[in-house]
């Protein structure tokens, strides 16, 4: 798995910025995504997919070491839809 440190050397390897410079682009790009998110406004980048806010009710579950039901309060979370096209390379076909 790679990790934000090794895909800021690649971006860098492969586009002659700086490290410093592409991580500063990308710490934006995650800031400006999760703010839109949080906004509750999509987020759509082609060839990439779309991030969306994805509201959880309150639902009863089972502790498993206790077997104790609980009742998990409601939360936002990040949905990610993948794009047609990334799905599409990633299954080896062509448009």
């Amino acid at each position: 798995m790679m990790n934000k440190r090794e895909l800021i050397y690649s971006i860098a390897e492969q586009t002659g910025y700086t490290q410093t410079e592409v991580r500063n682009i990308l710490n934006t790009f995650i800031s400006t995504v999760f703010e839109e998110v949080k906004s509750d406004n999509k987020v759509r980048i082609g060839g990439l997919g779309v991030f969306s806010l994805l509201y959880q009710k309150s639902r009863p579950v089972r502790n498993p070491q206790t077997m104790e039901p609980i009742v998990l309060a409601p939360r936002n979370s990040v949905k990610f839809r993948p794009a047609d096209d990334l799905v599409r390379k990633l299954n080896g076909e062509e448009k």
